[in-house]
């Protein structure tokens, strides 16, 4: 489990990368990297459930891939991950 300053500081680091992230990925179906971003933020920030995210999450179609995202973090938090950083390895405008 992520202690809460681990938490924080991974909502500031997604935070600040996000303006520097590709905003569609052209190899996953033109996911919405951005959208998948902002769904680990609200995770993190709101410390949502498995049920909260199903909620507030589409599962169906195109938008599978945020909710995807949005499970990641919540696997992150419970230490449930192979993730280290949430913010690692997002695309960025410059690759």
């Amino acid at each position: 489990m992520k202690t809460q300053k681990e938490i924080q500081s991974e909502i500031k680091a997604l935070k600040s990368i996000r303006s520097k992230v590709r905003s569609r990925s052209v190899c996953v179906f033109d996911a919405d990297n951005l959208a998948q971003l902002d769904a680990q933020v609200a995770v993190l920030e709101n410390n949502l459930d498995d049920d909260e995210i199903y909620d507030r999450y589409d599962h169906s179609g195109m938008d599978e891939e945020v909710l995807m995202a949005a499970q990641d973090a919540r696997q992150w938090i419970e230490g449930e991950s192979d993730i280290e950083k949430l913010s690692e390895g997002w695309p960025m405008n410059n690759e």
